[in-house]
């Protein structure tokens, strides 16, 4: 639902989501200020019965907003997980098919050289625009061809193929993991709980009967909390997008420090 932050600026985003919180509320609370006290002013325990309930719906939808963002939080970070993870099975399998004879070494080096340099140059930025890439595919799949081209002639070399082969398979099933990861993103039935949870309890705010400057600064400090974590569940929404996505800093790691290219 709020896919279009990860175009702008994340101090762009953070200052709209925030500001258009802070701004409806003060709005509400001034067209509305005239009528509440009208009708409720004189009632005695008003502000208490409001507190009340504020402090009751604030409370499950607080849960609500901590679980939620938690359970971002924990996505974004196990992304990350899987991104090291694969970085380091590429590393770990170029350093094994650097045991290989020629021309099987340089021709399998190159293989993970390439698919690595596609994903710094080509997966990473469409990942970052929403998108996934089909050519690392076809990388990974020229390189299984290579590798399976092997016959080997000894003992030794026979220890090295089926590490490596074993060492592939990690490579592919935590590859996996990371394009499943780039997939998240909360359910819109989630997104309307929270706003419709938002302007509950905004609209309870309008309910007190107080003085209009010490309103005006209540209403405006809940609703900036209120948009801060908001802004935070949707910045980490999809940890590949945006300017807080994950970093593709593990595979420029294995490319200069491992592959020396």
């Amino acid at each position: 639902m709020f896919t279009w932050i990860y175009a702008l600026p994340i101090w762009l985003d953070f200052l709209l989501i925030t500001g258009t919180a802070v701004g409806l509320t003060v709005t509400a609370i001034l067209l509305s200020r005239r009528a509440v006290q009208r009708a409720f002013g004189p009632e005695p325990g008003w502000n208490e019965t409001v507190t009340m309930v504020l402090t009751v719906g604030g409370v499950f939808y607080g849960l609500l907003l901590g679980l939620i963002a938690a359970a971002t939080y924990e996505s974004y970070d196990a992304a990350q997980s899987r991104v090291a993870d694969e970085a380091a099975a590429v590393g770990t399998l170029y350093r094994e098919v650097s045991a290989y004879p020629e021309p099987y070494r340089e021709l399998l080096r190159d293989d993970l050289a390439d698919y690595t340099r596609d994903v710094l140059d080509v997966v990473w930025p469409a990942l970052q625009q929403g998108r996934e890439p089909i050519g690392g595919t076809a990388l990974v799949t020229r390189f299984q061809g290579h590798l399976l081209e092997f016959h080997p002639s000894n003992s030794a070399e026979e220890i090295v193929h089926a590490a490596t082969i074993d060492q592939f398979a990690r490579f592919d099933s935590d590859r996996r993991h990371r394009i499943n990861a780039t997939k998240g993103g909360i359910p819109d039935v989630l997104w309307w709980t929270i706003l419709v949870g938002g302007v509950v309890n905004l609209v309870l705010l309008c309910l007190f009967c107080l003085g209009k400057h010490a309103h005006l600064v209540l209403g405006g400090l809940f609703a900036f909390f209120l948009g801060a974590m908001i802004f935070l569940i949707a910045a980490l929404d999809y940890p590949f997008r945006g300017d807080l996505s994950v970093s593709s800093e593990p595979f420029d790691s294995v490319y200069v420090n491992v592959m020396g290219r």
